[in-house]
């Protein structure tokens, strides 16, 4: 990616769906549903976009631009295109971070690191299970320290090529910030016991095709009973896709997107969103998808993010 900069960058971007049930805040993957942003610098000042999406690629560009020591273009344009919707647990915020971080890389010649884009990314984002999958694809293990530097130890691995991943996406959001408020303070030690036993069940079943294991692996007491408080039809919803054949279900990131793992051929067809029938009187459509190892992308260059 060295050498002249481009007058603009466009960059696709994958959904992630995190947490996959026990692993909260430290499991994400990447879909095969993405978005488009193109960030055009100006030389003359503009305001900061009104629109999240929009104002928070340009907080990427700037991000990254201090971080390289230099002084980040007067204006930013930002478009964005796509049909993933926002406020669903499906990492758009990730995808509009890890976008700008990416373009200014790309704006300034490529020259940071993969880990150094993860960096600026999960400090703007605050956790790095969504930014992680969005940037570098895959199923993302992460743990992020000290989130305010950014400094953020992974492990991806190649997701299944025969799972898939069946969305019901409410007409509802559920924003990110209320539905963490309602997470408790403490957990007991069986309940701690609870989630590491099932989040490490998860990964080796995940590697080891092992999907019949996957219904006892996505269970979670440490996030999804408190969110189901804002979400009342989500049990209800859990049990009518394991009842339809789902090797496991869970609340995709903070909500309100339900995500259940599917390999049976008549529930796997790609395509666009479609109605859903009424389920606990929730509105809602249907989209499957494949587990992506593609991550962030800059369109016409078939060179992944980052200097490594």
């Amino acid at each position: 990616m060295a050498g002249d900069p481009p007058p603009s960058a466009t960059i696709e971007v994958p959904a992630t769906s995190a947490n996959l049930g026990p692993g909260f805040d430290t499991l994400g993957v990447a879909l095969d549903w993405r978005m488009r942003f193109t960030i055009t610098p100006d030389e003359r000042p503009l305001p900061a976009p009104a629109p999240p999406l929009e104002r928070m690629a340009a907080g990427g560009v700037r991000a990254l631009y201090q971080l390289a020591g230099e002084a980040p273009p007067p204006g930013l344009r930002v478009l964005v295109e796509g049909d993933i919707p926002v406020g669903r647990g499906l990492g758009l915020s990730a995808a509009a971070h890890v976008a700008g971080v990416v373009a200014a890389d790309a704006l300034l010649a490529g020259e940071r690191s993969t880990d150094a884009l993860l960096s600026v990314a999960t400090r703007l984002e605050g956790h790095a299970d969504n930014a992680a999958p969005a940037l570098l694809g895959g199923l993302q293990i992460v743990i992020a320290e000290g989130v305010d530097e950014g400094e953020v130890h992974r492990l991806g691995l190649d997701p299944p090529e025969d799972l898939r991943i069946a969305l019901l996406v409410p007409r509802f959001s559920m924003p990110t910030t209320e539905s963490r408020a309602r997470l408790p303070e403490r957990l007991t030690r069986n309940q701690a016991v609870h989630n590491i036993g099932r989040a490490a069940l998860l990964v080796a079943a995940l590697t080891e095709r092992r999907y019949e294991l996957l219904g006892v692996a996505t269970e979670d007491v440490l996030h999804q009973p408190a969110r189901a408080t804002l979400f009342p039809a989500m049990p209800a919803i859990f049990a009518a896709a394991r009842a339809a054949g789902a090797h496991g279900v869970y609340l995709s990131g903070g909500g309100s997107a339900v995500a259940a793992f599917v390999t049976d051929a008549a529930e796997t067809g790609a395509g666009g969103r479609r109605p859903a029938p009424a389920a606990g009187g929730v509105e809602a459509e249907t989209r499957v998808c494949g587990m992506s190892a593609r991550g962030a992308a800059l369109v016409g260059d078939a060179v992944a993010p980052g200097g490594d």
